[in-house]
């Protein structure tokens, strides 16, 4: 895996590469576009997620972790908000507006999300669930 997050043009007969984005040291592991299509979020294994606005073509936010960021999720209602989550620690809801983190999920209460983005199976096939309101869930898969 490289650093680079590329868009193609799948409008066009021969689907040729529109634009490279280069502002990764390390591995992109997840890429999601924001609901208005205007900005692309990435994560990574440079421990940080990344906003680029894809018109100007520039990075608008960077957003430091204290581990590598494996998988990242636009709230389904608040533009403004993503969940970004690493191999370990919590579960983080950023805040755009601000460049902050919003709020922390660290326990094992409340509603869960119910997505292949956001949940995962350890190699102690645990399966790992998370709530945007509350906390986490594991289950013990046999």
């Amino acid at each position: 895996m490289g650093g680079k997050v590329c868009i193609w043009n799948v409008w066009s007969r021969d689907q040729k590469l529109a634009l490279v984005f280069n502002f990764r040291n390390a591995a992109v592991k997840d890429v999601k576009w924001s609901r208005q299509g205007h900005f692309v979020l990435s994560c990574g294994s440079d421990c940080s997620s990344r906003l680029i606005d894809v018109e100007k073509g520039i990075e608008t936010h960077n957003f430091k972790e204290e581990d590598g960021v494996r998988v990242i999720k636009f709230h389904p209602d608040n533009s403004n908000l993503f969940l970004a989550r690493g191999s370990k620690g919590p579960l983080i809801l950023w805040d755009i507006r601000t460049g902050k983190v919003a709020h922390q999920y660290i326990r094992c209460l409340g509603q869960f999300i119910y997505s292949g983005d956001v949940c995962g199976v350890n190699m102690m096939r645990i399966l790992s669930l998370f709530g945007i309101s509350h906390e986490r869930y594991h289950c013990l898969i046999r």
